[in-house]
């Protein structure tokens, strides 16, 4: 078993990826975040965007919800340096949780398309709707996958593997933008998100699999029950931090009507760059605490030195952007440059993400979940 990360690797990292290269791909995907939001609205029209961007938010949002727990228990193991302790290399680890975290994304994408195939019988008039929503529906696992190998790539210090691995989705509805004819439908938008999707997909796990080498006929190692067990007692932190970025959006996409569905994802996607710039080591705390395979009660003037290094790391890429964001929104123009207000609350809770990211790594966390769920008689249903 090779494991070229397992160390977390930041000086191997930092000498071949010199910072004016990395700070080059991290604004490229940034860039690259608004273009393709700027070149949809330009192609649609609001409403027609606001129909677009709701199912955009749901496969993003559900995607959240499903692998929350996945990531930050696999990147606790990568940055706490635990295979060692644990006998779990990081590749075959990854590779187990990624399996049960495509079934449980694949499971509630079939009850999704079971929902739509009865709404496309009983209510006719849903179904150019439906088919615009379908390849968002389906781009579910793979968003998922894409997005949980990236988080590792993260806590491997290989934090342009995200950033890259993004690129595939804007440049496809980019190309969608400048391909389509003009009466194309608004399904062709979606049947590109998908195909980006895929690729995005395919590039991470490219990438994975060069960091995390796993040996020949280590990939079906069966994994010890107390990993299963930590995973499924990280189940409502991950929940809570999937509601934290994508809740209120989800509710807008069930309730809200196509113009402010809108004009409240192009804000979103505009304060999403955040996440671009995000240290490495900023997911779920330092390793100093994490260094265990059961960590002990980290102490409290640990815990405060990782949240004003998170506070510090967060302030120093949101307060630019909530400075600029006047000028960032008049890029999009009318009726997309008004919600000034919802773009900087936006930005509020990407920087609340990134602060907080210490304090999932906490053993306070743990010992309050670890009292409320058994962990030697897991609930069968927690195995997906």
């Amino acid at each position: 078993m090779a494991e070229p990360a397992a160390a977390g690797g930041e000086h191997s990292s930092i000498a071949a990826h010199p910072w004016i290269g990395e700070l080059s791909l991290r604004l490229l995907g940034a860039a690259l975040q608004i273009l393709a939001t700027w070149a949809v609205i330009r192609a649609l029209t609001p409403e027609e965007a606001g129909v677009y961007f709701r199912g955009f938010v749901i496969a993003l949002g559900l995607s959240a919800l499903l692998r929350g727990k996945y990531e930050i228990y696999m990147a606790q193991h990568i940055i706490g340096r635990r295979a060692a302790s644990t006998g779990i290399p990081n590749g075959v680890l990854l590779m187990q949780l990624a399996r049960r975290m495509l079934l449980r994304s694949s499971l509630v994408c079939a009850v999704l398309l079971v929902v739509m195939a009865d709404l496309d019988i009983q209510a006719p008039q849903l179904q150019t709707i439906l088919q615009t929503y379908l390849p968002f529906v389906l781009a579910v696992p793979c968003v998922s996958v894409s997005n949980l190998l990236g988080e590792a790539l993260r806590a491997a210090n290989r934090t342009l593997g995200i950033v890259v691995a993004a690129y595939a989705v804007n440049l496809s509805m980019l190309l969608a933008v400048v391909l389509a004819p003009d009466d194309a439908s608004l399904a062709l938008y979606s049947w590109a998100f998908l195909l980006g999707s895929l690729v995005s997909a395919g590039v991470a796990a490219a990438l994975a699999w060069r960091t995390f080498r796993v040996a020949p006929g280590e990939s079906y190692r069966r994994i010890r029950r107390e990993a299963l067990q930590g995973v499924d007692s990280r189940e409502l932190i991950g929940l809570a931090r999937g509601l934290l970025l994508w809740g209120p959006l989800c509710i807008l996409a069930v309730w809200a009507p196509p113009l402010q569905m809108a004009q409240y994802a192009v804000a979103a996607r505009t304060a999403l760059v955040v996440d671009i710039f995000l240290p490495a080591l900023n997911l779920t705390g330092g390793r100093e605490s994490l260094t265990a395979a059961q960590p002990l009660q980290a102490p409290r003037r640990l815990f405060f030195r990782q949240l004003a290094t998170a506070l510090l790391y967060s302030s120093a890429f949101v307060v630019p952007l909530l400075v600029l964001a006047p000028a960032t929104l008049a890029l999009y123009g009318k009726p997309y440059d008004s919600l000034l207000t919802v773009y900087a609350l936006l930005l509020g809770v990407q920087w609340a993400n990134g602060v907080g990211r210490p304090g999932y790594g906490t053993r306070w966390w743990n010992g309050m979940r670890s009292a409320s769920v058994s962990l030697s008689h897991p609930a069968p249903w927690r195995r997906c």
